[in-house]
């Protein structure tokens, strides 16, 4: 007599334990029954050890603690023994994902870090304990649900890096032409027109970027306590001096000779240093001349779009009167992308000097 493992159950678990993650087995089977099927299913290897609920009543906490480390499969177990567990791995520091389907289960779902039911054989009581409830029973979801988990993870980093870049750029500029004693550089209205127009189709067009390849590598970095940690912080402030520098050098050569044209070429620079940077923040470390620019459509689209708008601002006669525009020259348009191009520049020579590390 048998109950045979699903045919994807093997794969899921080395994609698993390639993602970094480890998997343990907690049943109440017999031990021989379950170090059986934890082998087969590739949970089990040789040199681990199998750990029966006698064997749990036998050890202190502290113990368990100790010898969870190199246990693999937990048999003859019941829910107190499920729950002294859960707290032994999280004792470890380690996050923990526990599986259940019964009545039994609840207080062990409700103890991990992520509880996740089954839909389909689960009761309603380990559904309620649980965070996740999953619909086809099948362990390869999970592993899915994983990498579906780290890409969001990735995708919001990049969005909170393009927008608290473009946004302290913004604040630096006006702060240090305060400090050089210069005219105020952009406009209450600029400000408005940028953040409402600029940043609202590239942070959403960012929001679409593809999943990335390797996810499930165990290379993958496992969250700090805060979604900006210090080398995004950084990242950050470095891209917002960037911005700073150039619109401040730009403004610095209009506004004393033609004011207007100086709001206007700030209003650009600033612009323009934010269509860039979008494209900087698809990817923390690849260059974007690596990237596929048709990966993403929506951010290929809205690059045009937003571009199609502030050259709209810059000419139309209504639109000069709400930001206070001024048509600009040739040498001008070139004048403003060569300065944005520095933030290109500098973002592929710190990501160049990430790779080597």
């Amino acid at each position: 007599m048998k109950d045979s493992l699903r045919p994807e159950a093997v794969q899921a678990v080395k994609k698993a334990e390639l993602a970094g993650m480890r998997v343990v087995m907690i049943t109440g089977d017999h031990s021989i029954t379950a170090q059986t099927a934890a082998k087969e299913a590739g949970i089990y290897k040789d040199g681990d050890f199998v750990l029966s609920g006698t064997d749990i009543d036998a050890l202190s906490d502290e113990e368990l603690a100790e010898k969870i480390a190199h246990v693999s499969v937990f048999a003859r177990v019941d829910p107190d023994h499920k729950l002294r567990i859960i707290m032994a791995f999280r004792a470890r520091r380690e996050i923990v994902a526990m599986t259940g389907d019964g009545v039994n289960d609840a207080p062990s779902l409700a103890a991990a870090d992520l509880g996740v039911a089954m839909g389909v054989i689960g009761t309603e009581v380990a559904k309620e304990a649980s965070d996740i409830v999953l619909l086809d029973d099948n362990f390869a979801s999970i592993v899915s649900a994983i990498e579906e988990g780290r890409s969001i993870y990735k995708t919001i980093k990049k969005v909170v890096l393009y927008l608290f870049s473009t946004s302290l750029g913004e604040a630096l500029t006006i702060i240090g032409a305060l400090l050089m004693g210069f005219p105020l550089p952009i406009l209450p209205g600029q400000i408005i027109w940028l953040n409402f127009v600029t940043d609202g189709f590239l942070d959403v067009s960012l929001a679409m970027e593809p999943k990335e390849k390797g996810l499930l590598k165990s290379s993958f970095q496992r969250p700090k306590k805060y979604l900006i940690d210090k080398p995004m912080a950084w990242r950050m402030l470095f891209m917002a001096l960037v911005m700073a520098t150039g619109s401040l050098f730009l403004f610095s050569q209009y506004f004393e000779s033609d004011q207007a044209k100086a709001w206007t070429v700030s209003l650009v620079v600033l612009a323009a240093f934010q269509w860039f940077n979008a494209w900087n923040c698809r990817s923390e470390n690849k260059s974007i001349f690596r990237l596929n620019p048709f990966s993403n459509k929506m951010l290929t689209g809205a690059t045009a779009i937003v571009i199609a708008l502030q050259v709209f601002a810059v000419y139309n006669p209504f639109m000069q009167k709400i930001l206070h525009t001024v048509p600009l020259d040739l040498i001008d348009w070139v004048k403003i992308i060569a300065v944005a191009l520095l933030i290109v520049l500098a973002e592929e020579i710190r990501k160049l000097l990430a790779r080597k590390h």
